[in-house]
């Protein structure tokens, strides 16, 4: 037994303990990798980036999922609307069946003939007469412009074909107060304030049409007188624009029935 070791003995403090020597042919292990932190930030990035296209994925899927129902809520479907018409009458044939008697301004029962020549050379022949209050033919709007703007007598009109029986004018004529309540009520043809269509009668042999066709619409003042001039096709359909036949037939029988008022007032 050796006796315990105390300070000055040879060998105190203790040495680190050796293991045991490496024997012949074993391998030295290898020195630990260097760590300086990089690689760990690396990964660290590659699954943060990882998770960062994933979510990206997961969003796009969704609003692609739901563009349909956003849509639909901002932007509606665009719908076409089916016009609605007012009552489209028959005159009674020529001549006027109502002999009534105006109470001031224009009398155009003399005017409103069984054929007019225009000035353009063109001769057109009446296929029906109606005489009737301004309000019974009025439309909405007009009817709401006669409450400023009332008429003092019936409305007067006449239906009348073109030479080729192709081209419908609805000629009517209102008298009113003043030439201030005149123009008032004329003006309302901007806002679609006019006179209810008329078609041509049953025996006249002019097409009857099921429900009110497109038209123009012409007014003319001529002092406390209304005139309107309306035409459509015989048949229906478009009516054109400013250039086309029907605007222009409108506008030629307007101006021969108001110049012939004119010079019988």
């Amino acid at each position: 037994m050796q006796p315990p070791q105390w300070p000055g003995q040879p060998g105190y403090p203790p040495g680190p303990q050796q293991g045991p020597p490496l024997g012949p042919g074993m391998p030295k292990p290898p020195p630990p990798p260097k760590s300086d932190g990089a690689g760990g930030v690396i990964i660290a990035l590659l699954l943060g980036g990882g998770f960062l296209v994933l979510v990206l994925i997961v969003a796009v899927i969704v609003v692609l999922a739901g563009g349909d129902d956003d849509d639909d809520r901002t932007s509606p479907p665009v719908t076409v609307s089916t016009p609605t018409y007012s009552p489209y009458r028959s005159p009674t044939h020529s001549p006027y069946s109502t002999p009534t008697t105006s109470s001031g301004g224009i009398d155009p029962r003399g005017v409103l003939k069984p054929t007019i020549r225009t000035a353009r050379g063109n001769t057109f022949t009446r296929v029906g007469t109606r005489v009737d209050s301004c309000t019974a033919r009025a439309n909405s709007t007009m009817l709401e412009r006669l409450r400023t703007y009332p008429c003092t007598d019936q409305m007067y009109s006449a239906v009348y074909a073109n030479p080729s029986r192709t081209i419908v004018t609805v000629i009517s004529v209102v008298n009113t107060g003043s030439s201030t309540d005149a123009g008032g009520l004329s003006r309302a043809v901007y806002s679609q304030g006019w006179p209810r269509l008329l078609k041509p009668s049953d025996d006249s042999g002019m097409p009857q049409l099921s429900q009110e066709p497109s038209s123009w619409t012409r007014a003319w003042t001529l002092d406390s007188t209304v005139v309107y001039a309306q035409s459509y096709w015989a048949r229906g359909g478009s009516v054109g624009d400013r250039s086309g036949s029907v605007y222009n037939t409108a506008g030629e029988l307007g101006v021969e029935v108001t110049n012939a008022l004119r010079f019988s007032s």
